[in-house]
């Protein structure tokens, strides 16, 4: 039987598991095409995301739900929302050492800050060198192309 809760009743846990640990509880869901993690406490975020954000979202939940196995992951925060994403190992290579089965819900330790950057100006990100090697190589977050398929 699976345990793992339906999207709704997971992000409503996630929300609150935000607040109790001293983070706003607005969240907006971000994949690594939103995110350049200039270093271990700042990250620059795409803001708004895409309106389809969301619903690649709720698909990651719901393939790692039918799995058994999904993560729900605080990534960056701005004074008054978190930015979050959803994984699971999708294939053998991305398995957790000691993690079988079930849900977890994880803020990174140090929650970086995140400076946000309107969605018109992101690509200009493109250009630069340490943008695409950080787009190519962070394997922390997923990407939309690997949400998709």
């Amino acid at each position: 039987m699976n345990d793992i809760p339906d999207f709704s009743e997971a992000f409503r846990q996630f929300r609150r598991f935000l607040a109790e640990n001293g983070h706003p509880d607005e969240v907006f869901w971000v994949f690594r095409e939103d995110l350049w993690q200039l270093s271990i406490n700042r990250v620059l975020v795409k803001y708004p995301t895409r309106p389809e954000n969301i619903t690649l979202a709720q698909k990651v939940f719901a393939e790692g739900r039918a799995r058994g196995l999904v993560e729900i992951t605080a990534v960056a925060e701005t004074a008054d929302r978190v930015a979050a994403s959803v994984w699971f190992p999708k294939y053998p290579n991305e398995e957790v050492q000691g993690w079988a089965c079930g849900m977890r819900m994880t803020i990174r330790q140090p929650l970086p800050s995140a400076r946000v950057l309107a969605s018109r100006y992101w690509w200009v990100l493109r250009l630069f060198p340490r943008f695409r090697h950080y787009q190519r190589f962070a394997s922390f977050i997923g990407t939309r192309g690997w949400a998709a398929a």
